[in-house]
C-alpha cells in the first residue's frame, strides 16, 4: 500500500481562488476535519484564475480542501462516501463544483519513524519524511491527520486508481510513504 498527498496539478490546470479576500482565512481554518454540512451555505464564491490553461475535474483552491466538479464526484463517490462531505459551491462559470470535507481524521502517523520540523512551542510544522502506522491506513481511501488538519489530504492506492480509470484530470498525487519501501520527499 502507498500513501500519496493529494495536489492539484496547478501547472497544467486552472485553479480557484476566494473572490474576496477577507474570506481566506476564517474559511481555511473551518476544514480542519469538524462535521459542517448541517450549517453549510453557499456564502463564498469562486472565481477560477484567468489564463489559457484548461479547467480540470480538480481544480485547486487550498492544500486541505479538495474541490471537484460533478463528473469527478460521480466517479469517486463510493471513495468520498464516508471519508467526508460533499459541501456544493458557487463559482464563475455557472458550474457545478463541490468542497470536499475530509472529515476521516486517524492518528496514523508513526512519528517515531517521521523527520518533522515543529514549532518553538513543540507543534507540528511540516513533515519531512512520513511513516504511517500500516494497521492505521490499512482499507482507508482518504483520511487527514490530527497533527496537521489544515495542512494535507492524503489518499491511498484506491483513490489513484480511481481517478486513473476514469481519466479524470487535474489530480496530482506525491507519494510520501509506502509499506513495501520508505520513500524520501
Amino acid at each position: 500500500m502507498k500513501v500519496y498527498i493529494l495536489r492539484p496539478d496547478i501547472d497544467e490546470y486552472r485553479g480557484l481562488f476566494f473572490s474576496r479576500k477577507e474570506d481566506v482565512l476564517e474559511f481555511n481554518r473551518r476544514f480542519d476535519g469538524t462535521p459542517m454540512k448541517n450549517n453549510w451555505k453557499r456564502e463564498v464564491k469562486f472565481v477560477f484564475r484567468p489564463g489559457t490553461k484548461p479547467k480540470g475535474d480538480f481544480p485547486g483552491l487550498s492544500t486541505h480542501i479538495p474541490v471537484f466538479n460533478l463528473k469527478a464526484v460521480k466517479a469517486l463517490a463510493d471513495l468520498l462516501e464516508g471519508n467526508g462531505e460533499l459541501l456544493p459551491t458557487t463559482c464563475d462559470d455557472g458550474e457545478d463544483y463541490f468542497l470536499f470535507n475530509v472529515t476521516r481524521v486517524i492518528d496514523a502517523l508513526n512519528e517515531a519513524n517521521c523527520a518533522m520540523k515543529r514549532f518553538t512551542d513543540g507543534k507540528l510544522m511540516y513533515i519531512v519524511r512520513h511513516s504511517f502506522f500500516p494497521d492505521r491506513v490499512a482499507g482507508v481511501k482518504v483520511f487527514k491527520l490530527p497533527q496537521i488538519p489544515l495542512m494535507d489530504v492524503f489518499v491511498t492506492d484506491d483513490f489513484v486508481k480511481s481517478v486513473r480509470t476514469a481519466k479524470l484530470k487535474g489530480f496530482e498525487f506525491r507519494p510520501v510513504w509506502s509499506d513495501e519501501i520508505r520513500l524520501v520527499r
